[in-house]
């Protein structure tokens, strides 16, 4: 929900068109390995009266390499759960474990490591019915979950929450209170079954400019700090200063929101920082939801946008705080297409992301003759001689997965705009390197999203930068 201001066979991979970039430096040793390949997209179908409308998909991958996919499937029918084998290859529906209570949102989180008692690492599951969230989890892998948790968010009234896993069993959970449109920030110690606040991640050196007029990204753990608790980050856009907040007109789509902030919490959430990325022209604006953020195993932070026509991205190593200490931004995507959306970002290893995002063959998102695929690009940074990012990227998607405009300005887009694909969608990396894609499709017709999972079966292995085993 936005406001707003069962075995299936696959078949050969996929190999598209590659371009590699390199920003500021000399090439990567990405340029020298082998294209990733993906399986053709697994189209995760569901029971009746299930999957009726699904979209926004989020994706995690478990320590032994098992894949569970979420995604709304509308309230009262709730958030829908599939689960995969490591090789993608089939997959097993469950029955929604909200009870229908939810359904505007969902998100996961797996824990590194099982609870007690437990052999398997422990999913967190959350569903906005915007009046509260429910949450729950499960130990033994989606089979069963616990008693459903209707007030899993201690404040009324909520939007668009993120899941993180970090130490232990602990879960954060981040959303978007609708009477102030700051970002909550809540903690559970039981892996996700009950939750407490924490803190607000708008701090009050930035309320003013951020009130009412912000997006939040994703939340995410640095898992390889050895700061006990664990730093927890999160991303947001909104105005550069609290004077063009106020002058955003009232009721427009588009929003002074030409900056991008991490917010910073060493504490376990409950105090925050708030530190900008990237403040780019005023006659830019990266409310396109979202704003992405990964941290790599080095505690590298990475951070995508999406400006009115492309898909930017920016790193800082571990410990680097404010817009020094960030590269400055690239275009991820090939021109000079105009059309490229909803981006998402996994880190890897030391330096490592994977990046993925919507790009459509128009001039722009509104453009009716557009054609839309899924494209994907692996992110590579140095240090020396310069710090610079380099990239591969290629289309990931084996079939056009829309066409036609894509409206970025939530519950809006039921006026005037085509909102079949909602706002996002994810990507994770299994044990062994690979990028597992979920994303959102209307191939199938009649202007229903439905929900389609790849795995990259050749390439880099995002991990360690070698050359993957072929499984294609």
């Amino acid at each position: 929900m936005r406001r707003r201001n069962t075995t299936l066979a696959l078949g050969s991979a996929v190999l598209a068109a590659v371009t590699t970039v390199v920003a500021a430096g000399p090439p990567s040793a990405l340029a020298d390995l082998p294209t990733a390949q993906f399986r053709p997209g697994l189209h995760l179908t569901a029971e009746f009266p299930y999957g009726l409308v699904q979209a926004e998909p989020s994706v995690r991958v478990d320590k032994d390499g098992r894949i569970y996919v979420a995604a709304p499937g509308s309230t009262p029918i709730g958030c829908e759960l599939w689960t995969l084998p490591p090789d993608a290859g089939s997959f097993t529906f469950h029955t929604p474990p909200d009870l229908g209570v939810g359904g505007g949102d969902c998100d996961i989180a797996v824990t590194k490591n099982p609870a007690p008692g437990s052999t398997i690492p422990t999913v967190a599951y959350s569903s906005l019915s915007l009046a509260n969230l429910t949450v729950y989890n499960s130990v033994d892998g989606g089979t069963t979950f616990s008693p459903a948790n209707f007030a899993g968010s201690q404040i009324p009234v909520v939007d668009r929450q993120w899941n993180a896993a970090g130490e232990g069993q602990r879960i954060y959970m981040s959303y978007h209170i609708v009477e102030t449109n700051n970002i909550a920030v809540a903690r559970s110690d039981d892996g996700g079954a009950n939750y407490m606040l924490q803190g607000l991640a708008i701090d009050p050196a930035h309320i003013a400019q951020a009130l009412y007029n912000n997006e939040l990204g994703p939340i995410v753990v640095d898992m390889s700090s050895t700061a006990s608790p664990k730093p927890v980050y999160t991303i947001f856009t909104a105005p550069a200063t609290a004077l063009e907040n106020v002058n955003t007109a009232a009721g427009t789509t588009r929003t002074a929101n030409h900056a991008v902030y991490l917010a910073e919490s060493f504490d376990a959430g409950v105090t925050w920082t708030d530190v900008p990325i990237w403040i780019g022209p005023d006659t830019e604006t990266y409310d396109h939801i979202f704003p992405a953020l990964a941290v790599d195993s080095s505690g590298g932070l990475w951070a995508a946008f999406a400006t009115d026509h492309h898909i930017l991205a920016t790193h800082a190593l571990a410990g680097s705080l404010g817009m020094f200490g960030w590269t400055t931004p690239v275009q991820i995507d090939n021109a000079p297409t105009g059309a490229n959306l909803y981006p998402w970002l996994i880190g890897g290893g030391p330096g490592r992301a994977d990046l993925v995002w919507y790009q459509g063959t128009g001039v722009d998102k509104d453009d009716l003759t557009n054609s839309w695929n899924v494209r994907y690009a692996q992110l590579s940074y140095k240090a020396v001689p310069a710090p610079a990012i380099s990239w591969t990227q290629q289309v990931a998607s084996d079939h056009a997965i829309h066409h036609g405009a894509i409206c970025t300005t939530g519950i809006n887009c039921s006026i005037n705009g085509d909102r079949t694909l909602l706002d996002f969608f994810q990507e994770d990396i299994t044990p062994d390197g690979r990028a597992v894609i979920a994303w959102a499709d209307d191939s199938q017709g009649a202007g229903v999203g439905q929900i389609y999972v790849t795995i990259q079966c050749a390439g880099v292995n995002a991990w360690n930068g070698r050359r993957l085993a072929n499984i294609c």
